[in-house]
């Protein structure tokens, strides 16, 4: 195994893969944008900072799918000219309905809420990660690579035997990880350009209607039901400025949403307005990374046993893979960082030990 970095040649061929990939397809559904978001996801959260390969599971691809999809398989809102409102499921399939729609939506039937769907009803979750997992085998997993009927493996190669997953080439990985922000907004844009051109869904929405926020907008999830828990590891203290809380305190994920859109429980911190706003999507000086690392090593425990009873996912290690991929991206990219009360600096090129 190597730790050295995809060379620069092809980081630059993987950029135009993508790009061709995109272009190049013929798209009936919207399950292959679903697994090149998911790919990029798995490969952040798999800590890979060199040119290594990755084994990726359909099991947890289909994780990943299921978190893409649960907002999306809740009803959209329509206002009428006659101001009635009418909810409708949109559409992501050229024909019937995507099949993983309506698995899903059979489990949000029972609870709405997707973490505690998992701890509640487990064996349907289970049947659905199953079924899901098998229909990312039999089709995104094995046309996704084959636009205008050519046949590449730049990704991966696929083996139609093979039911347990895919073993992304050398580098790639990588490089889903460190493009992660353009893969993402370009299937942001391939997928609600074809959710609005599909023919099903046109009399639901005009031209003007941000259908991209619907679809891939800030998580529904209440973040006040964090409060108590933040008020108490943080002594009711802004985890930035260190100043008292009262009614302008605010939830505030330490690694920007923009930057890793999931709610993890162990990324939230308590905040001031005055802070928050002032941050906005910058990533916060080392310094604080450094106390965020420390609070977490300490309280890891109480903050997962208090966001699962609030329906929140808590993964320590994760979130703490994830945190190193966001701050040595920046690191790399030589990126802007902040300081309260609004000052902006270039980020120090030491990393913070993450053994805590």
């Amino acid at each position: 195994m190597t730790t050295d970095i995809p060379a620069f040649d092809f980081q630059i061929k993987f950029i135009k893969y993508i790009q061709w990939l995109l272009e190049s397809g013929s798209y009936t559904s919207t399950y292959k944008f679903a697994l090149l978001m998911s790919l990029v996801n798995v490969a952040i959260e798999s800590g890979i900072h060199g040119n290594e390969t990755l084994f990726i599971s359909y099991e947890h691809l289909a994780e990943q799918y299921i978190k893409l999809y649960w907002k999306q398989s809740l009803p959209y809102t329509h206002n009428h000219s006659s101001n009635e409102e009418t909810a409708f499921i949109l559409s992501q399939n050229t024909g019937r309905q995507a099949a993983i729609i309506n698995s899903i939506v059979e489990l949000q039937a029972k609870q709405a809420n997707i973490n505690k769907a998992k701890v509640h009803h487990t064996q349907e979750w289970q049947a659905l990660k199953k079924s899901v997992a098998q229909t990312i085998r039999k089709y995104p997993a094995k046309f996704l690579q084959t636009p205008e009927n050519i046949e590449r493996t730049f990704l991966y190669h696929y083996d139609d035997k093979n039911n347990k997953g895919v073993l992304l080439n050398q580098g790639i990985a990588y490089c889903l990880a460190h493009f992660s922000h353009i893969i993402f907004k370009l299937c942001q844009q391939y997928w609600t350009d074809f959710v609005r051109s599909n023919k099903h869904n046109h009399l639901v929405f005009d031209q003007d209607t941000d259908l991209r926020h619907f679809l891939f907008g800030q998580s529904r999830q209440a973040l006040s039901s964090l409060l108590p828990m933040l008020i108490d590891i943080q002594d009711c203290q802004c985890f930035y400025c260190g100043r008292p809380l009262s009614k302008d305190m605010e939830v505030d994920h330490f690694i920007p949403w923009s930057k890793y859109p999931n709610d993890t429980a162990h990324n939230f911190v308590l905040a001031d307005r005055r802070c928050n706003n002032a941050r906005r999507d910058y990533l916060a000086d080392i310094p604080f990374y450094e106390r965020w690392l420390h609070r977490n090593s300490i309280y890891h425990q109480e903050i997962n046993s208090f966001a699962i009873g609030k329906g929140f996912v808590a993964n320590y290690n994760k979130t703490k893979k994830i945190s190193e991929w966001a701050y040595n991206l920046a690191i790399e990219n030589g990126d802007l960082v902040w300081q309260p009360p609004k000052q902006l600096e270039i980020i120090s090129k030491a990393m913070p030990s993450l053994s805590l």
